[in-house]
């Protein structure tokens, strides 16, 4: 997992066994909805003002993926 601190945000870069392991992908609602693919698997957490639509999306409820991240084992467990 690779930590990339911005001057707006944090991300996180991560391999698909990351992804399954801190982020619950492929768990249905459990997975965080901050998990994103590009080239590699990312979290959006604190990376606004991506982050800004998916926590409009969560409380629309338009999601699958329900998860907000920080539990254990995230990268942001204790942070958020």
């Amino acid at each position: 997992m690779e930590k990339i601190v911005g001057d707006w945000s944090t991300t996180f870069t991560m391999t698909v066994e990351e992804a399954k392991k801190c982020c619950k992908l492929g768990q249905g609602s459990e997975c965080c909805a901050f998990l994103v693919m590009g080239a590699k698997f990312e979290c959006i957490r604190l990376a606004y003002p991506s982050s800004a639509t998916i926590f409009k999306r969560l409380e629309e409820g338009t999601m699958v993926a329900q998860g907000e991240g920080g539990w254990k084992g995230c990268a942001w467990e204790g942070e958020l």
